[in-house]
C-alpha cells in the first residue's frame, strides 16, 4: 500500500511539474485540494510508510506505521503549504503594475528605434522591477540606443515614447 502511494505521490508530482499549472488554477480556492499538496501528501505518507513497516511487526504495528505516515504527511504537507507556497501566492501579485501609470516616465532606449515608425526596446524601473518592451517613437523620428526617452502612451503591449529633451 506504501509503495503505491509512493509512486502515485512521485508520478502526481511529475505529471503537475509536465503539464504545469493547469490543474493548481481549477482548484486554487480550495487550497487542500491542490495537486501539489496531494501528491506531497502521498508521497510522504507512502516513503515514511515503507521506511517505518519493517520496524514493526504485525497488525497494531501496521496502524501505527499507518497513523504516524499519514499525520507526518498532513503535517508536512500543511507546513509545505502555509510557509511555501501560499507565500509564493501571494508575492505573484505584487509584481503587478498598470501600464498606463508610467507615462510619463523617462526610460532607456535599449535598442534603436528606427525612423519612420519602427520599432525599437525600451528599459525602465517599474516598483523595483526592470521591465523591457518594444517602443516606437511618437514622431516618428529615431532615438539612438544609450539615449533617454519619456513615454507618451501605452497601446496593448507598445510604448509609444518621444525623445527626452533637457528643459
Amino acid at each position: 500500500m506504501y509503495l503505491i502511494f509512493f509512486g502515485v505521490g512521485i508520478g502526481f508530482i511529475v505529471l503537475t511539474l509536465v503539464i504545469g499549472r493547469v490543474m493548481e488554477a481549477e482548484v486554487a480556492s480550495i487550497s487542500f485540494l491542490s495537486p501539489t499538496l496531494i501528491a506531497l501528501f502521498l508521497t510522504v505518507t507512502g516513503g515514511l510508510g515503507l521506511i517505518l513497516t519493517p520496524r514493526f511487526y504485525g497488525t497494531a504495528g501496521a496502524g501505527i506505521v499507518f497513523a504516524i505516515s499519514a499525520i507526518s504527511g498532513f503535517l508536512i504537507a500543511s507546513a509545505i503549504n502555509n510557509f511555501v507556497i501560499k507565500p509564493l501566492h501571494r508575492l505573484e501579485g505584487t509584481n503587478t503594475f498598470n501600464r498606463q501609470e508610467v507615462i510619463g516616465q523617462l526610460v532607456e532606449i535599449t535598442a534603436k528605434i528606427p525612423h519612420g515608425g519602427g520599432y525599437g526596446k525600451i528599459k525602465y524601473n517599474a516598483e523595483g522591477s526592470i521591465v523591457t518592451g518594444p517602443a516606437k517613437c511618437e514622431d516618428e523620428g529615431e532615438i539612438k540606443a544609450g539615449e533617454q526617452a519619456e513615454i507618451t502612451r501605452v497601446e496593448g503591449k507598445t510604448y509609444f515614447v518621444r525623445k527626452y529633451e533637457k528643459r
